[in-house]
């Protein structure tokens, strides 16, 4: 389900100066990434980079074709699948399934490592960090013969009043 009030940081709300800073890092290291995959260096992979760096939460590929749509960007769907492979293929976005969802896209920079909870009925994403994952991670690990390298944790669960839940999402009319 799409959300048409795609909620976004302005560049005076995170800081001209921090937006420009992260623009120009993610830009070099896609730049980067595109000649040395030898993939062509468009107007409109920068652009959707650009407008994703500003983004503070996760989004889908359909989310940020509106968002786009919303603030005059023409840009065709296709080419925000294909750059939303590029990012994550280049380090730049993290992609999460959730549940059967459609996938979801967060910056790795915006955030060190992190967990979700996920509401099944607004479909509220909660990130958190826990020492004491790592540690179970670590744990874990080590019982079976391994080295932790990461982990992955969603847990999936229903707010407290889903009926009156300010979280949940409701289509746009039609």
């Amino acid at each position: 389900m799409a959300d048409t009030n795609m909620p976004h940081v302005s560049e005076q709300g995170r800081g001209d100066k921090e937006l420009t800073t992260l623009r120009l890092n993610l830009r070099e290291q896609f730049a980067e990434f595109l000649k040395k995959k030898m993939y062509r260096n468009t107007q409109e992979r920068y652009k959707v980079l650009d407008r994703i760096a500003a983004l503070d939460k996760h989004f889908n590929a359909d989310e940020l074709y509106i968002h786009m749509s919303l603030l005059g960007d023409r840009i065709s769907r296709a080419t925000i699948y294909s750059t939303l492979d590029l990012l994550t293929a280049c380090g730049i976005l993290v992609k999460h399934t959730f549940q059967g969802d459609s996938a979801h896209y967060e910056l790795t920079s915006r955030k060190p490592h992190h967990d979700h909870l996920i509401c099944t009925e607004c479909k509220r994403i909660v990130e958190f960090n826990l020492d004491s994952m790592r540690e179970i991670q670590t744990a874990v690990a080590s019982t079976y013969g391994l080295n932790a390298l990461s982990h992955s944790l969603q847990i999936f669960g229903v707010c407290d009043d889903p009926m009156h839940c300010e979280h949940k999402q409701h289509s746009p009319a039609v």
